[in-house]
Formats: structure tokens, sequence, C-alpha cells
């Protein structure tokens, strides 16, 4: 058992000995001058029943004052908050997501409601290696790829408040291009994002976007997307505007579906209530091994016995206490 707060229990045994030593001194200052003297008091202490009560009132006093240590040991320990130390190292899964974010105009409208999907997403994965890179007419990582999901969930959050502003600082590095919404462009700066390219660990990309490009682009979204099979990402569509794609410009939808398809992904619309499940489950189905985590130190209070301890000292005290004023 290790100490959280170790030098508690010193003031406990400080203020104690000031207690006691206070106690003694009045005790010693006001002590009871003269009185009577008393012939043959020897009579009276040899008598069974004086013996008696006497034993009783000693085994009284013997119990208050065990009881107040215990309550005193309970509380100095419980103010030290006991608790056990222990190194662990937390399996982690052999999978990284790189989560693939368009923010251009036409996806303005989407983008705080994707940052919601975003968040249950990532609570949703357990070790799991997790990047966000937004783009435009270029790609900025906005992250890199981490396990760290405290860290994860407030980049997130900041995202969601910088998209009212629009000096925020990521949008300077999305516009650099020829156009906007370079969805090809965007697919294969994601696909390039995953490192440790000769370790066996599985790769995707959930990429977010309503494929209306406006510009010239480097890569087709249908090259993007061969260049991901090539390299063994599975890229996984979510597309906002997959109603209004199918009803006004329908062959958007299509080839968005198409191109993720080819990959060994899957294409989902935004406002499909299965989309958080259906891709956990999809990437989670994927063969992973597990690899062991950084080494940790992991601190547990565990104050219980010490309540039970100080709860006992109380309940005795009172019954003690009680026993003795009768």
């Amino acid at each position: 058992m290790a100490l959280i707060v170790w030098w508690a229990p010193l003031v406990w045994i400080a203020a104690a000995a000031v207690v006691i030593g206070a106690v003694l001194w009045y005790r010693r200052r006001h002590r009871a001058s003269g009185g009577i003297p008393v012939a043959h008091r020897e009579r009276l202490t040899a008598l069974p029943a004086y013996r008696r009560a006497m034993g009783r009132y000693r085994m009284l006093v013997a119990g208050f004052v065990l009881c107040l240590v215990a309550l005193i040991a309970g509380g100095a320990v419980l103010t030290a908050r006991p608790a056990t130390v222990s190194l662990v190292t937390p399996d982690l899964n052999n999978r990284d997501i790189v989560l693939c974010l368009d923010v251009s105009g036409s996806m303005i409208d989407y983008d705080a409601v994707v940052l919601d999907v975003f968040q249950e997403l990532a609570t949703e994965f357990t070790g799991e290696r997790i990047s966000l890179v937004v783009f435009n007419a270029s790609a900025v990582t906005y992250f890199p790829l981490t396990a760290d999901y405290d860290y994860i969930s407030s980049q997130l959050e900041r995202l969601s408040g910088e998209f009212d502003d629009p000096s925020a600082p990521y949008y300077g590095g999305t516009l650099i291009g020829n156009g906007s919404s370079l969805v090809g462009d965007g697919l294969a700066s994601c696909v390039v994002r995953f490192d440790e390219g000769t370790t066996d660990r599985s790769r995707s990309v959930i990429m977010v976007t309503d494929n209306f490009v406006a510009g010239e682009q480097i890569f087709t979204l249908a090259e993007a997307a061969q260049l991901a099979a090539d390299r063994g990402v599975r890229v996984y569509g979510i597309n906002p505007g997959d109603a209004t794609a199918r009803d006004y410009l329908a062959d958007l939808a299509t080839e968005f579906e198409t191109s993720v398809l080819t990959t060994g992904g899957a294409y989902f619309a935004l406002d499909d209530p299965s989309v958080i499940p259906a891709v956990v489950e999809r990437i989670t189905s994927e063969q992973a091994s597990i690899l062991p985590g950084r080494p940790q130190v992991q601190v547990t209070e565990r104050p219980e016995p010490w309540i039970w301890l100080s709860f006992a000292g109380v309940l005795g005290l009172s019954f003690f206490g009680w026993r003795v004023k009768r």
C-alpha cells in the first residue's frame, strides 16, 4: 500500500500529541487537593463486587481508548489517500483510422453534425490510433495518428468551435489549390497519412464529403480509391447530401459509392441511423493483432478498509462512552 499524501498521518500524530499534552496539563493544574482520609479502604477494595465493578470499568475505558485509536488511525490513513500502485501494459488494437473531412463551402451546413458523428465513433473504439485530416482545395492534418482519446475529443471540440470563425487557423492551409472540394486529392492525402508502412496493421479512412468537386484535381476520386486499394487501405464513405445528390446529381453519389466499394469499404448516408454501429462493426471486423502499449503507472485508491475502521471507531466510542457514564 502507498500513501498519496504521505505527510497527512504526521499531522494527525502531531495534533493528537498536542491534545493529549493539553489534557494532561489541564488535569495537573486542576488536580483536586485535600480530601477526606478513609481508614481501612483496602477492605472496600477487597470486596468481590468492588473488584468486579473496577474490572468492568477498566475494560470499558480500554475499549474506549482502543476505539479512539482506531478512529484516529482510520482518519489519518484516509486523509493520506491509501492506494495501490502497479505498472500495467495496456493492449492496443493494431488498427489505424484517418477521419477525412471535406470542409468546403457546400459542407459547412453538415460539418457540425459530422463532428458529432466523429465524436461518437471515437468513443466506440478502444486502442485504435485515430487521425483527422481536413481538406478543401488542399489537405491539412488537424491531428496525427494517436490513441490519446482525451486529446482526440478535445481537438474535435476545438474544431467544432472554429467552424463559425472564417479566420480559423486550419482554413488557411486548406485553400491552396485550383478550386474547392477537390475530393480525389483529399482522399489521396488521407491515404498517405498512414505511417509504419512496413507493419501489419489494419488501415481505414472514414471520408465525409458530398463529392461536389469544383476545380482541377491531381487525382480523380477513382484514382485516389485505387491508390487506397493498392496500399491496403479501406475507405468508408459517408455522404451528408446523399438524398439530394440522388435526386439532382445522381452521378456524384454513385461515383462516391462505387469508388469506396472498390477499396473493400462501404458507403453510408449521414442520415442513416445505423451509420455509426455499421462503420464500427466493419472496421473492428478487420483482422488486427493486439500490440502491447506503453507501460503506465496505475494508481488505484483503496479507502474501503479504513472507512470501515473509522466507522467502527465511531460506533465503539458511542457505546463505550455511554457505558462509562453509567
